[in-house]
């Protein structure tokens, strides 16, 4: 078997960047590695604890989840702190993405939905959603993770005199040296990479939001869709789907060497394919 077949092959691990080099080259790829985040923990026993004292108040009369990456996190975090999620949210008004909207049904919950986008964060229908829910006085709880609500929005919302407060579960920590994701975008938007491996939805959401630091959102965007994507495990799928990135092939185990095995196995047919297609 040929494996990559040399294709040029970008994965934006961070720990285990050696690891993840060496098995691509094993494999037959030309590897990039673009390390795309630092970790910065947020403490988010103060954060769901400040959440608590305005749900004992009777002061949450909306929580809105926009992705599925927050709204798993909150469940989790919900229950590390031995609070059942269909006890606490079971009486609040829930707004819901697409993707979220399944995360909340398996935790037993009922959504209402944000709007009619199918991926990504759509804060015009935040906002619409929002407005359609609360009344003037009202109180609404926004899950963030990585991606800040625009200030634009909460004034707005302000003004019709809806109060939102954001719940952080997450900030985006882009690596303490960023040249190689930078080059990254760069080598993607030129043409460069042919398969992306994703081990994680963070990594996903990094490098789109280093694009749009770059102002290359759109560009970034145009090369993924030609290239190859492959994802470790569903909830990484379903983050990448969550912010517009369509992943084509899953690993099965949900482990680093099986991601490239699968991705070195399929991926070079895939584009042999896709040529043929344009011919």
């Amino acid at each position: 078997m040929e494996w990559f077949e040399g294709l040029q092959v970008l994965s934006l691990e961070s720990r285990r960047t050696e690891e993840m080099s060496r098995l691509i080259r094993a494999h037959g790829g030309q590897a990039t590695l673009a390390p795309s985040m630092r970790e910065q923990k947020l403490d988010l026993g103060s954060v769901l604890a400040g959440f608590g004292r305005d749900l004992a108040a009777g002061d949450v009369h909306a929580v809105v989840c926009p992705g599925a990456a927050a709204t798993r996190l909150f469940l989790r975090e919900l229950g590390t702190h031995g609070q059942a999620a269909s006890e606490v949210l079971g009486g609040v008004p829930l707004l819901a993405g697409r993707a979220a909207h399944g995360v909340l049904e398996e935790a037993g919950l009922r959504a209402r939905p944000l709007g009619q986008g199918t991926l990504g964060t759509d804060w015009a229908e935040v906002q619409a959603a929002l407005l359609r829910t609360l009344e003037p006085g009202q109180h609404a709880t926004l899950l963030e993770y990585g991606e800040a609500a625009p200030a634009l929005m909460l004034r707005e919302l302000s003004y019709a005199g809806v109060r939102v407060s954001s719940l952080p579960l997450y900030r985006c920590a882009f690596p303490a040296d960023s040249a190689p994701l930078a080059q990254a975008v760069r080598d993607c938007v030129l043409g460069g990479p042919d398969v992306l491996l994703l081990s994680s939805g963070i990594q996903a959401l990094h490098f789109l939001k280093y694009a749009e630091r770059m102002k290359l959102l759109a560009e970034t965007r145009a090369a993924l869709a030609r290239m190859v994507v492959v994802s470790i495990g569903p909830a990484c799928s379903e983050a990448a789907a969550d912010l517009g990135i369509p992943v084509h092939l899953e690993a099965s185990p949900y482990k680093m060497d099986a991601l490239v095995r699968v991705a070195a196995a399929q991926a070079p047919a895939l584009l042999r394919g896709r040529l043929r297609k344009t011919a």
